[in-house]
């Protein structure tokens, strides 16, 4: 998974459990942090959140995990889903998360109180992909 953070820098989420920052050129510039499970999805907080900014990431094993810029996990919610989380995207405003799974829900979960996530829909199969319009 890969995503741009205001600053134009690109950071990928790899099947080596890493999480690394990169150059316009496609080099590596550092490692932000070693992750314990692999990571499907990725997205950044947009910079007009004064809470600044954060690093969404989408877990296999269903967590989710916000990171700081400078690689700290700032907030961890387990069992977010049951399975693995497809797609994670925060709403343009920054006010908003929203995940979906393999476990068919997609749900909808406030910056503020983020580990309680508001009803979430369930469809009959897993959602692989979110978009923002």
């Amino acid at each position: 998974a890969v995503a741009w953070n205001s600053s134009n820098e690109l950071v990928s989420a790899s099947d080596d459990l890493t999480i690394e920052k990169w150059d316009l050129n496609g080099e590596p510039v550092s490692k932000l942090m070693d992750l314990e499970i692999p990571c499907i999805d990725i997205d950044w907080l947009p910079s007009t959140r004064s809470a600044g900014e954060l690093l969404a990431i989408a877990c296999a094993n269903g967590s989710i995990k916000l990171m700081s810029k400078a690689g700290r996990i700032e907030k961890s919610v387990e069992n977010a889903h049951s399975g693995c989380i497809t797609s994670i995207k925060w709403t343009n405003d920054g006010a908003a998360l929203a995940t979906a799974g393999e476990d068919g829900a997609i749900k909808v979960l406030s910056l503020i109180h983020i580990s309680e996530p508001t009803r979430p829909l369930y469809i009959s199969y897993a959602v692989f992909c979110l978009k923002k319009k």
